[in-house]
């Protein structure tokens, strides 16, 4: 998208860097007045997901307003979130290093524990489009791998796919077990 996203710990901000094709700063907007911004993701749309440490996670929009923090929105408590990342369908993932969980937050619906064992202080995390989750465990000095998408993603043009809306499928459904 052309920007840089970075969560300024010491300073409470996050600062959206935009860059021109030869990575020069062309402009820089920053989110004031966060409790300990440790872990930062862009989400569609041009927003990104923040996670403050032993507080929340708070997702923005493209103008860097507040959208939502996950706290409120699902009514979760979080221990201390960490690492966190979103997946080609805009589910928001989040590592709480303090319960050693990792918690998808899907746009509508309930938060579902992805993992609840086997980690034992999850931080940076990514997804892949292939449904992987990679979690960074500081204990363990590794990075762990996880499947968590149960089916692959509804394509109309598969011969005899489902008719069912694509929008109501729960392609992460399931066991969540390591590669």
């Amino acid at each position: 998208m052309g920007k840089i996203l970075v969560a300024d710990y010491a300073q409470g901000q996050v600062h959206s860097l935009a860059l021109d094709h030869a990575f020069r700063t062309i402009s820089v907007q920053s989110v004031p007045s966060l409790q300990g911004p440790r872990y930062v993701s862009p989400v569609p749309r041009g927003g990104f997901v923040v996670s403050e440490e032993c507080g929340d996670v708070k997702v923005f929009k493209s103008s860097h307003k507040l959208l939502s923090s996950l706290s409120s929105k699902y009514g979760h408590q979080f221990g201390n979130p960490a690492g966190v990342c979103v997946d080609t369908d805009g589910n928001i993932l989040v590592a709480d290093e303090q319960r050693r969980t990792v918690h998808l937050f899907p746009e509508h619906g309930a938060p579902i524990c992805l993992v609840s064992t086997g980690l034992q202080r999850p931080a940076g995390m990514a997804c892949s489009s292939s449904g992987h989750l990679f979690v960074a465990d500081t204990v363990e000095n590794c990075v762990k791998v996880f499947k968590y998408c149960a089916r692959p993603p509804y394509r109309p043009t598969n011969t005899g796919a489902s008719r069912a809306d694509p929008n109501q499928t729960q392609r992460w459904g399931g066991e969540v077990v390591p590669l």
